[in-house]
């Protein structure tokens, strides 16, 4: 952040002032978790025959990627948090249902 222009001229003689240095100064700013949805998206591809006939055929498409939790949600950097919370900071799991309503995320 610098002064304007105008001020960077000498009141007295004006003459333009020249830069000898600066002063610094450091905040710490607080970001709350954030938590996301990551969207798998996987084509299907039909035989070409399936498209004219609509007969019954194969449909292919790529397998899911693998999960933690079988046909869970929860990634591994969302278990990480929950078990942390329990056991590192004693933190009950319906305080933690609480605290992920608070972000928009209702358990169920």
């Amino acid at each position: 952040m610098d002064i304007a222009e105008s001020d960077k001229i000498c009141s007295c003689c004006r003459a333009p002032m020249n830069r000898i240095g600066e002063d610094a100064s450091e905040k710490l700013e607080f970001l709350p978790a954030q938590l996301k949805f990551i969207e798998t998206v996987r084509p299907k591809y039909p035989c070409h025959l399936y498209e004219k006939t609509e007969a019954q055929t194969t449909i292919k498409k790529a397998s899911m990627p693998p999960s933690i939790i079988t046909k869970g949600i929860a990634t591994p950097s969302l278990l990480s948090q929950v078990i942390t919370g329990k056991f590192q900071y004693s933190l009950p799991l319906y305080r933690q249902e609480t605290m992920f309503k608070k972000y928009g995320i209702e358990q169920s």
